[in-house]
């Protein structure tokens, strides 16, 4: 298991029908389910079907062009994680297969025996003090790319500020090759998993917050980013203290 081994009991869940309870709410709510395994392999998918009874556990795919799915399997070692609200949900599949369908690959597995779960905000988050950085560089076709706000940030994740009725990262698919400048000289390559998107107040042009993860984020970029943090929650003490 990917989690923490040290993990305390009260994130372990175990009983059969409670695992079985979470994944139909993941499948009710058509969540996005992260299945990641070596360095660099992840995947998204959604619960297609689910069967207690049989022990069947099936994980819709769909185009997977780059063959992810089939290294994930040929691995062993593949961690699911998903999302209901503020609690994140990780197991192991076990006994994984690769089944070919008219919609694209469905990865069947048995029912994880164990789940963890965690409140999702367990890293404390900052609000930027500038009014441009931190940014999200996304690639554009023209090589120019399109610098998107950092409304809050921490070492688990960040929101971002989508004007009017542009999507540049869609929903529930892991985004990569992006670059996240949190300031001038300093810029760490990311990959992000985006969540949901939600309006900002009534604001009349349309803006929306999109919630992100960090995907598979490197030591390097983990340490610049902690350090950012911590720095920006201490100026805003700092500030707090002077008023």
């Amino acid at each position: 298991m990917t989690a923490s081994p040290a993990a305390p009991e009260e994130f372990r869940v175990t009983a059969a029908a409670e695992i079985a309870a979470y994944l139909q709410q993941l499948q009710r709510d058509n969540a996005t389910v992260l299945l990641n395994g070596p360095p660099g392999q992840s995947l998204a998918s959604r619960i297609g079907t689910l069967d207690a009874a049989a022990n069947v556990l099936g994980l819709e795919i769909g185009a997977d062009p780059e063959g992810v799915s089939q290294a994930l399997v040929a691995s062993g070692e593949i961690t699911a994680v998903a999302y209901l609200g503020a609690i994140k949900l990780q197991f192991e599949l076990d006994d994984t297969v690769l089944v070919s369908g008219a919609q694209g690959a469905v990865l069947r597995s048995s029912l994880p025996e164990r789940l963890y779960r965690f409140q999702r905000r367990q890293s404390f988050r900052v609000q930027p003090a500038g009014s441009v950085y931190p940014r999200v560089i996304v690639a554009g076709g023209d090589g120019h790319g399109q610098a998107l706000r950092v409304l809050d940030i921490s070492i688990g994740g960040l929101a971002l500020a989508l004007p009017g009725d542009a999507q540049p990262l869609a929903t529930g698919q892991v985004a990569t090759g992006l670059v996240l400048e949190l300031d001038r000289i300093t810029a760490l390559r990311i990959a992000l998993l985006p969540h949901h998107a939600s309006p900002i107040g009534a604001d009349a042009n349309g803006l929306r917050q999109l919630g992100c993860s960090f995907v598979d984020l490197d030591a390097a970029a983990g340490r610049a980013l902690q350090v950012y943090v911590d720095q920006t929650q201490k100026r805003r003490r700092l500030l707090k203290l002077d008023t």
